[in-house]
């Protein structure tokens, strides 16, 4: 980390913001070598995304909860008449 860049400050939270779009990769080019240029030169950061990543990991592994019939069911017809509501 170098003496300008003080963790917790305006960068750290502009990449906070962008975060979920640099992970899915729906940032411009130039936006995403900024983050990264951010990622070299802040740790904690670093630390972070890892952890995001981790977690992010985790819970696609989880299996996914079935909806009792009665809600699945309750939902698709209100999904169904707003269609034809349009």
């Amino acid at each position: 980390m170098t003496a300008a860049h003080v963790h917790g400050r305006e960068g750290c939270l502009d990449l906070l913001e962008r975060l979920s779009e640099y992970l899915d990769g729906d940032l411009d080019p130039s936006v995403r070598a900024a983050i990264e240029g951010h990622f070299s030169d802040c740790e904690p950061c670093v630390a972070f995304l890892r952890s995001l990543r981790n977690t992010v990991a985790h819970v696609g592994e989880l299996p996914r909860p079935s909806l009792p019939e009665d809600l699945r069911r309750a939902c698709l017809e209100t999904y169904e008449r707003r269609c034809r509501e349009g």
